[in-house]
């Protein structure tokens, strides 16, 4: 496993984006160690061991990952403060459940000073902002959390100059809190956002040096992605008459570099691991003699349910990116990754001793009945 001195670690290869691959700077090694200290990696082998030979015998299985996240080749952001001090973030992706609108409007909230419940994400309104490149990849708050960020500081820095002539201080010395601007160390001392709106269209400061009100539209293209780790610890038990399995704990760790919001991250493993938990043991596409697909519907397609999955434990990691402002990697489908490796190494870990071989996913009960009936 690579060594924090290693890093940024270097593979030789070369991204689809014709950029080389550098690993952005992590411990995966001590990542890894806190994997196996929170997940009771010790005890779970003695429990392994007292249980072989039984009716259903218990496995351990592991799996690490690097994902490259956050590619480009770029996103925009138009944000702007009406005449009520309400903010308006608008982007050029669409969200399908992954919380941008939490996580954008918190970016645009820490640098204009005010609660995120002032500010509204409007998302891929293209009569609005034209140019987007949509979800995927883990791309969003990688590429459209700095193009927010950047823009919305341009905004403040516009506001602190307007704040500035009608408080008559210097722009350094305006500090934006609490929907306000006030002269620092003097917060009574001030005028809230709306009114500095309604004076910004008309302040000769902003006509001279670039256009006027509490608007900005910019843009940002990483250079290259960045890279995500993580790893995963499953501990399953096997019924060897049925071929049942049971997952009795799951445990992930991933590096997101900064979270803007751990509680949208969790969100976003959670979703992770169910997805990669049913590739691990059903779902599965099945066809005829003649090529026809069998599992084509819901009906067909096993897919899993509530009751089907564990209560998952996740830990967030924190090792700022290096390749955008805000130091985040991505997370939006990191966590698929790993569970069909690590459940499959732990079906296989649980049957060593019957001479099974778990070779493919999903791994059924029908394949690991066929599996315990080879290795008899």
């Amino acid at each position: 496993m690579i060594r924090p001195d290693e890093m940024p670690y270097r593979t030789g290869l070369v991204y689809r984006d014709g950029t080389p691959v550098a690993y952005d700077p992590a411990d995966y090694v001590g990542s890894f160690d806190r994997l196996l200290a929170d997940f009771e990696y010790d005890t779970w082998r003695r429990r392994q061991g007292e249980s072989a030979g039984g009716a259903r015998p218990i496995g351990v299985g592991l799996a690490a990952y690097v994902q490259g996240t956050g590619v480009g080749p770029f996103e925009s952001a138009d944000v702007r403060i009406d005449s009520t001090g309400t903010v308006h973030v608008y982007i050029g992706v669409s969200s399908q459940g992954q919380s941008h609108e939490t996580t954008m409007a918190q970016i645009a909230a820490a640098e204009l000073g005010v609660d995120p419940d002032r500010v509204f994400v409007i998302a891929a309104d293209t009569t609005r902002l034209p140019y987007g490149n949509g979800t995927g990849g883990s791309r969003v708050a990688a590429n459209a959390g700095p193009s927010v960020a950047r823009t919305a500081r341009e905004v403040a820095g516009k506001a602190r100059v307007v704040a500035s002539e009608m408080l008559e201080c210097a722009p350094a010395d305006v500090v934006l809190a609490g929907g306000r601007a006030h002269v620092a160390g003097l917060p009574e001392r001030g005028v809230a956002l709306g009114d500095l709106s309604r004076a910004a269209v008309r302040n000769k400061t902003l006509l001279r040096e670039s256009r006027p009100g509490l608007q900005a539209c910019g843009y940002f293209a990483p250079e290259t992605v960045t890279f995500a780790f993580g790893a995963q610890a499953c501990a399953l038990e096997v019924d060897v008459e049925t071929g049942r399995v049971r997952i009795l704990k799951y445990l992930a760790v991933h590096d997101c570099g900064r979270a803007i919001n751990p509680v949208v991250v969790d969100g976003q493993l959670h979703g992770g691991l169910a997805g990669g938990i049913g590739t691990a043991l059903m779902e599965d596409l099945l066809y005829d003699d003649q090529g026809q697909l069998l599992t084509g519907s819901l009906m067909d397609y096993a897919i899993p349910a509530a009751a089907d999955l564990p209560a998952f434990e996740t830990r967030i990691l924190a090792f700022p990116s290096t390749r955008n402002d805000l130091g985040i990697k991505g997370v939006g489908e990191s966590a698929i990754i790993a569970p069909p490796a690590a459940i499959a190494n732990a079906v296989e870990d649980a049957l060593h001793s019957r001479g099974a071989s778990v070779l493919e996913v999903p791994v059924t009960p029908a394949r690991v009945w066929e599996a315990l009936r080879r290795g008899a």
